[in-house]
């Protein structure tokens, strides 16, 4: 089988010099069709897929579990999603009571954006679902913020359009930040905040340099993802709602 696939020919080109600097400048070009015999393309070896079959049937069993049920379908949404919500809720619900005698109990989660990958499906979900949400191997992490440090938060979600966050709400005008509230209490300039994120925010991941700036960050000792599986698994009814509210207000 042939296809044709087509080239660019440069048929000149000359240098001009200006001291040391150099500048290329194309004086014509021609495309033409090229036959490409696909004949020898590789094809599936059914020694090698044979050989995977029992490894790849062990996975699917294992990842094709239904482990909770969902009414809707979650998605993620700046500033306000469904699914920003649910999964920054999960995460912050299972290491505040992982923390709960701790002086390092979170007082607020923020993930980010990029880092929710598909949205949670509507019906049964699987054990591959949560992997697919979040595929990567981030740890949840507790970063220790002063003041300042939380005012520049406040601006980069200003500036970015929004997060995931949970147990905060934040409302900005135009020009400025308004009001804040974490957990039930207004926003406190002199406090210092123990913000709930991963280890790849906290190390400046998404430009969120703020987190660089913190005296302290302590391990939780989990992945952001197993978190998940936690809080599904204590769920007793098995049923995964997510909140709606707008935690990030733009007027």
């Amino acid at each position: 089988m042939y296809s044709k696939l087509l080239t660019a020919l440069i048929i000149s080109a000359f240098v001009t010099s200006c001291g040391q600097e150099k500048e290329w400048k194309l004086n014509n070009a021609i495309g033409n069709y090229l036959q490409v015999d696909f004949s020898n393309a590789i094809v599936q070896d059914s020694a090698i897929l044979a050989e995977i079959a029992p490894f790849k049937q062990h996975l699917d069993s294992s990842m094709n579990i239904v482990i909770a049920q969902s009414e809707k379908e979650y998605f993620k949404k700046k500033p306000n999603g469904s699914l920003n919500n649910i999964v920054c809720d999960m995460v912050f619900d299972v290491i505040t009571k992982r923390f709960d005698k701790s002086p390092y109990k979170p007082d607020l989660c923020l993930l980010n954006y990029g880092g929710l990958r598909r949205p949670l499906p509507k019906g049964d979900i699987m054990i591959s679902d949560i992997y697919q949400l979040m595929p990567f191997q981030n740890e949840s992490v507790i970063c220790q913020l002063s003041g300042k440090q939380m005012n520049e938060m406040f601006q980069y979600l200003k500036k970015s359009n929004g997060q995931p966050i949970a147990n905060m709400l934040i409302t900005f005008t135009k020009d400025q930040l308004k009001s804040v509230t974490i957990g039930k209490l207004p926003y406190d300039s002199t406090k210092t905040y123990n913000v709930l994120t991963s280890d790849y925010t906290a190390k400046g991941g998404d430009k969120m340099n703020f987190f660089l700036k913190a005296d302290t960050m302590v391990l939780c000792g989990s992945l952001l993802r197993d978190d998940m599986f936690t809080y599904i698994y204590n769920q007793k009814d098995k049923k995964l709602v997510a909140s709606d509210e707008k935690r990030i207000i733009f007027e």
